[in-house]
């Protein structure tokens, strides 16, 4: 069981779990004095992922998010890569060296880590057009998970 905002769910997601809204929250870019909110995006798809600079799994699946980006940017896509359990510099660092196009975010207030009960990193969430969580299928086992913890699935083809 997980609890995202105030709703108990369970980890598989099927068609008799319940609709999950993706909850609202507000974060920093870490190379720009701005901010921004997920509802910022409503009616696109949002790859939304949570990383830490020192995360070596973040770092095998962040050029595949790139990747992921190109490809569907220009259809209502988006994918939004926020910097929890991290230092502001260090995820600055991470941004200035690799130069993702997407937002890259840090999560000062711990409003995102707390709406989507985030406990480690990497962890990714797909949220559909009209502000609800979509159960991502793992291409290995066939089930499907509202959030995903495996940075190998993103290189599936």
């Amino acid at each position: 069981m997980v609890l995202l905002g105030s709703i108990f769910i369970s980890a598989a997601a099927d068609d008799q779990s319940p609709r999950v809204e993706a909850p609202d929250f507000e974060v920093q870019y870490v190379d720009r004095d701005e901010r921004l909110r997920l509802s910022d995006f409503a009616g696109q798809v949002v790859l939304l992922n949570f990383w830490a600079s020192w995360c070596y799994p973040c770092l095998v699946e962040m050029p595949e998010f790139q990747k992921i980006h190109d490809r569907f940017k220009g259809k209502g896509f988006t994918v939004l890569a926020v910097a929890v359990y991290d230092e502001l510099p260090d995820a600055k660092a991470f941004q200035d060296q690799h130069k993702f196009s997407f937002p890259v975010l840090f999560d000062e207030r711990e409003q995102a880590t707390r709406a989507f009960d985030v406990k480690v990193v990497p962890q990714t969430f797909l949220v559909g057009r009209d502000g609800y969580l979509i159960a991502i299928p793992n291409p290995k086992t066939r089930k499907s998970k509202l959030w995903v913890n495996d940075p190998t699935m993103w290189i599936q083809p």
